[in-house]
């Protein structure tokens, strides 16, 4: 499901066409007066859409591979593009690491000798803008995105039918905490190291 879809699914939960709607005539909805105040909207309704679902249903985790340096101080939202927080921290070396951050985001490794750290953390997604294009793939799973025009529904429905936008809103956020529920449990706030020993 890419970006112009996510908008076309949203219009049809808002509206009940005879014709059929198709994702090749959005920029031609974009100039009918029916459509346009609702996908003007739509960018900042998915952006939000997309921050609950990371952070209430299932984060988006990517990898970096730290790179030693002469002060022991790693800054990660400087290092990282896109970091939001730590999720692990792997290591294969033979040392037990002696390690803290600082303000959540400043890790101090004072006893890094050998071995690699991969740092996997919690990651922010691209915003969408009114100039993303149609064919733009949000990196999520399908399952995760076919959640989004529930909530962009939900949320620029409100002034025309508070009772269906209740309801889309009340399905979404439903959804999002069933995925939580079935995946994986772990503390964003907490570090996991992973040692492997040499023989």
């Amino acid at each position: 499901m890419n970006w112009g879809e996510i908008q076309l699914e949203s219009l049809k939960k808002m509206f009940l066409n005879s014709d059929i709607l198709s994702v090749d005539k959005l920029e031609e909805y974009k100039k009918d007066k029916k459509y346009k105040t609702y996908l003007d909207a739509m960018p900042q309704a998915t952006n939000e859409a997309i921050n609950y679902i990371l952070e209430n249903g299932r984060s988006y985790i990517s990898s970096f591979e730290l790179e030693k340096n002469d002060t022991n101080k790693y800054n990660l939202p400087k290092l990282i593009d896109k970091f939001k927080r730590i999720h692990e921290i792997s290591y294969d070396g033979n040392n037990i690491l002696n390690y803290h951050t600082e303000g959540n985001n400043v890790l101090v490794i004072k006893n890094w000798s050998d071995g690699n750290i991969t740092i996997y953390y919690e990651s922010y997604l691209d915003r969408i803008t009114n100039e993303t294009s149609n064919d733009y793939k949000i990196d999520l799973d399908n399952q995760l995105l076919s959640l989004i025009p529930l909530y962009i529904a939900g949320e620029l429905y409100k002034d025309d039918d508070i009772s269906m936008a209740t309801q889309y809103l009340n399905e979404f956020m439903s959804q999002v905490n069933t995925l939580k529920d079935k995946d994986y449990s772990f503390s964003p706030d907490s570090i996991r190291t992973v040692y492997s020993m040499y023989v």
